[in-house]
């Protein structure tokens, strides 16, 4: 949701360099030292021209599907939630002694900030940005990808103490609500990991895609380890598939 049409086409190119250096290996794996060099880089150069090329109308048309979709309004209901859920923190920061300057309200301190739903902590003391952490966790089903500013703790007398605070409470619950932490100098986001693949659909990932993954990299790392270790070169690459195979059967659904 944070994606725009810049990051999309360097997210393309990304994608069509990692698409033309694989498919130039495998190339050249196959026709060996024998085979035309040129022919080789342009044949990986088609390949990894094609995926960049599809990366970008297909990404390009979702970017404007989700523009003139119901995306913005579903960004807007989610701020509104979250104001709702924080209002009772306005009563406390109502009775700080700095709040006649510094107010600190849902309306002004919870907000939509290139696509991710941002609050801001700034102008609370510790006890108002802990009762904000505790309604997010309390209400964690019914709220998505949150961004929290915590600030540096520049203005603060002496050591920071609301940016400590945030991440010794979020690292407590972090993973039994399915959060990865990402932690920046002034902030910290919270993204859903999505829900964990049953065992049942682990197995049938796993025995849908292990035979195409296994084979291939047995096959390229036979080429690698070269005429003199072709069989350890075979073994490790079937190997190696197998635990990737594992691994990309245990994606989550976001």
């Amino acid at each position: 949701m944070e994606v725009g049409f810049r990051d999309l086409f360097g997210i393309s190119i990304v994608m069509g360099v990692m698409t033309t250096t694989m498919s130039t290996m495998l190339v050249f794996f196959y026709t060996g030292l024998e085979g035309d060099l040129v022919e080789t880089l342009k044949m990986g150069g088609f390949c990894g021209g094609a995926v960049a090329s599809i990366t970008l109308v297909f990404g390009s048309w979702r970017l404007i599907e989700i523009h003139r979709g119901s995306k913005g309004v579903e960004k807007a209901d989610t701020v509104s939630e979250l104001r709702k859920v924080l209002s009772p923190v306005e009563a406390h920061a109502a009775s700080l002694s700095w709040a006649g300057e510094r107010p600190w309200r849902t309306s002004t301190h919870v907000k939509s900030e290139r696509g991710t739903v941002t609050l801001d902590l700034h102008d609370l003391d510790l006890a108002g940005a802990r009762k904000c952490l505790d309604l997010i966790i309390e209400n964690r089903p019914i709220l998505g990808r949150i961004r929290i500013v915590t600030g540096k703790g520049k203005n603060s007398r002496g050591k920071a103490v609301i940016r400590p605070m945030v991440n010794e409470r979020l690292d407590t619950v972090a993973r039994a609500l399915d959060w990865q932490i990402i932690g920046k100098a002034g902030s910290i986001t919270l993204r859903p990991l999505g829900k964990r693949p049953t065992v049942k659909q682990w197995i049938i990932r796993f025995l849908v895609f292990v035979a195409p993954f296994t084979v291939a990299m047995a096959l390229s790392f036979e080429e690698l380890a070269g005429s003199g270790a072709r069989e350890q070169g075979r073994t490790f690459g079937a190997v190696a598939g197998v635990i990737m195979t594992a691994l990309l059967a245990s994606y989550r659904e976001r």
